[in-house]
């Protein structure tokens, strides 16, 4: 039986094809599996009631007396906050101080949103006016510090406080505690609704 002519030239494409083709890639290791961020689990105590936020005016939420203890002295200016679902807002401004005070009415979404990871923040639990409360500071700011009261099933009241170009700012502590006093002023006013 003779062998066909093309025989050797087929087995000699065979052998230059698998001489060129490269080796099949090592199995590599797995990725590691990421590393879960953790926060601390904070648990708030009930609220003594429900406060409704609907039909509340924010500016009308520091009385004259109060904005006048709180170093207030520019008439407030009501505004909207997109991000928080439209949110009524109110801002209030110490000109000799350059600090400023907002206050918003968020009733789109309830407080616990500030306890989920990704609210990227560093939050303490805290009570205004015997309601649960957070206080939240974000990492990035430093010139502002917020403090969110539970007042209803999803709605809360959104305090704070910041500076607003003042030569010497007051220190992220000392903010975060006049946006308690100012928690407690509003939360005041709103009671005795």
């Amino acid at each position: 039986m003779s062998r066909p002519p093309w025989l050797p030239v087929l087995l000699l494409g065979c052998l230059a094809i698998a001489a060129c083709t490269p080796p099949p890639p090592k199995p590599t290791a797995p990725n590691p599996p990421p590393v879960a961020i953790t926060a601390p689990s904070i648990s708030l105590p009930p609220r003594p009631r429900e406060i409704k936020l609907d039909r509340v005016d924010p500016c009308a939420l520091l009385t004259t007396r109060q904005r006048r203890t709180l170093g207030m002295d520019r008439p407030p200016l009501a505004t909207r906050y997109p991000t928080m679902g439209n949110a009524k807002v109110c801002d209030f401004r110490d000109s000799t101080r350059a600090l400023t005070v907002r206050i918003g009415l968020v009733l789109v979404q309830g407080v616990g949103v500030w306890l989920e990871e990704t609210a990227q923040a560093d939050v303490k639990a805290a009570t205004v006016a015997e309601f649960p409360a957070v206080i939240v500071r974000t990492a990035e700011q430093t010139r502002f510090c917020n403090v969110e009261v539970d007042v209803a099933q999803g709605q809360f009241l959104d305090i704070q406080f910041g500076d607003a170009g003042n030569a010497a700012p007051p220190s992220l502590d000392a903010m975060c505690a006049s946006a308690q006093e100012v928690a407690t002023a509003a939360m005041t006013t709103l009671m005795a609704r």
